[in-house]
Parts: structure tokens; C-alpha cells; sequence
């Protein structure tokens, strides 16, 4: 193990240890929120700190994306026009390749004449998702994707996205003539179920992410408990593999939402 390592290790532990505490009463071990922390100096209760902890936490992932776009901005007006890569691991490089790999993936599902609009948005929902994830992998901060109101809300932008997109691309009433079906006769009841289904397109995107973020970090939260150190520091890694495919899969999912909205084989 190189030193870097070590100190990411040592880091990481003395995080763990420092994330537990004893409660008041009865000598339990609780996990400490910095959150909660937070909003208990400015005089919330408890009961309003679970509907304001979402949105710090929210508010911290868009202060740390803002922070990784103007420190990229930085590194790419630095190195000018050379574009050879420095074989180093660098924000930059961090960037360009997840960049990179939502472009393939956008290009994928969309098709290279289709893919340029939505790059932004679909770039925009991973980054946010995934920094909002990373997060949650350090003790005492919780991820905003724990909400299910947060990840809603990020359903509800998609939501607009791809009918947007399909309004945009079909006319307002030739997308609707995509949800009556082929059959004439059948079209009020094909018509009713396509619409429930696109509505409930929102609400899944944030139940899946909600279930799986949930999970994950209270798996984390009770070994923390339990073990102090040595198994959350292991369980860590088994989290940062659920951060980077839960962003991955909301991101492949709204894609698809959008090619579906946009696709003229109905």
C-alpha cells in the first residue's frame, strides 16, 4: 500500500470513528449528522431537521459541483491548446472521462443526430446524483439522494426534458397521438394507460434511487454502530460501487425516456 493510500485509509478511519458517538440516554451508540448539527444552531426541532437536512444536503452537492466546474474551467484554460493527456490522475482527466463516457452512452441510446441537446441535461442529472452519492460515503453527511423528495424533483426535471423533447420533435398533438396506439378502437383505454405509465415514469426514477441510496447508507450507519472502524471502512467500497451504478442507471433510464419521446417507430 503506497502512502497515498495509507492516508486515504487513515483518513477514512479516523472519519468512521469520529462519526460515532454515545447518546444521552441509556449509552447507545448513534451516528453523528454534521447536518443535523447544523440546523440544530439555528433553532429547528427535530422534526424540522429531517425536512431541511435534504435540502442542505442538496445545497452542498451543488456547492461541490460548482466548485469541480470552475476548478475544470481552470485546468482547461491552463493547459491551452494542448489536449494530450498528462497520463496523471487529475480532476481533469476525472471529468473529461465521465464526460466522455455519457456522450457514448448518450450517443448509444440516442443516436449521434439526436444526442447533442440532451448531453447537458443527462451530464447535469449523473454529476449531481454521483457527487450527491460520494458524499454520503463520508461519515456524518447524508447523501441528498436519500430523499425521496430530492430525487423526486430530479424525476420531475426528466420528466420535462423528454416531453419536451417529444412535443418539440412530433407537435403537441401528434406526441399525444403516440399514446392512443395504432387501433382506433382501442384508444381511449391504450391512450389511459399509456398516460399513467408516463406519469409514473417520475415516481419510479425516485423510488429506485430513494431504495437503493436508503439502504446502502443505513447498511453502513448500523456497522458503523456496531464495529466502529475496521467494517465500514470495508463496507466503503461496496458503497462506492451502488453510488456509481445507481447514477449510471438513472442516467440510462432517462435516456431511454427521452428516446422513446422522440422516436417516430410507434
Amino acid at each position: 500500500m503506497t502512502n497515498k493510500s495509507l492516508k486515504i485509509f487513515t483518513s477514512l478511519s479516523a472519519l468512521g470513528l469520529s462519526s460515532v458517538g454515545l447518546a444521552a440516554e441509556g449509552g447507545a451508540p448513534a451516528i453523528i449528522s454534521y447536518y443535523e448539527i447544523l440546523l440544530h444552531n439555528f433553532g429547528l426541532d427535530h422534526h424540522a431537521m429531517e425536512d431541511w437536512k435534504p435540502v442542505v444536503g442538496s445545497f452542498l452537492t451543488l456547492l461541490l459541483t460548482l466548485i469541480i466546474g470552475l476548478l475544470y474551467k481552470k485546468s482547461t484554460k491552463d493547459a491551452g491548446s494542448d489536449v494530450v493527456p498528462s497520463g496523471k490522475f487529475s480532476l481533469k482527466s476525472l471529468v473529461e472521462t465521465v464526460m466522455e463516457f455519457i456522450h457514448d452512452l448518450a450517443i448509444n441510446i440516442l443516436g449521434p443526430d439526436k444526442a447533442g441537446p440532451f448531453l447537458s441535461s443527462l451530464f447535469a442529472v449523473f454529476l449531481f446524483i454521483f457527487v450527491s452519492n460520494m458524499s454520503g460515503l463520508v461519515p456524518g453527511f447524508t447523501p441528498a439522494t436519500e430523499s425521496f423528495s430530492t430525487n423526486l424533483v430530479l424525476g420531475l426535471f426528466i420528466f420535462l426534458v423528454f416531453n419536451g423533447a417529444g412535443i418539440k420533435e412530433h407537435g403537441f398533438f401528434g406526441y399525444l397521438k403516440i399514446f392512443a396506439g395504432p387501433l382506433l378502437l382501442m384508444a381511449p383505454l391504450i391512450f389511459s394507460i399509456e398516460i399513467i405509465g408516463m406519469l409514473v415514469r417520475p415516481v419510479s426514477l425516485a423510488l429506485r434511487l430513494y431504495g437503493n441510496i436508503f439502504g446502502d447508507h443505513l447498511v453502513l450507519s448500523v456497522f458503523t454502530s456496531l464495529t466502529k472502524v475496521i467494517l465500514p471502512a470495508m463496507l466503503l467500497f461496496f458503497g462506492l460501487l451502488v453510488a456509481c451504478l445507481q447514477s449510471f442507471v438513472f442516467t440510462l433510464l432517462s435516456g431511454i425516456y427521452i428516446s422513446m419521446a422522440i422516436s417516430h417507430d410507434h
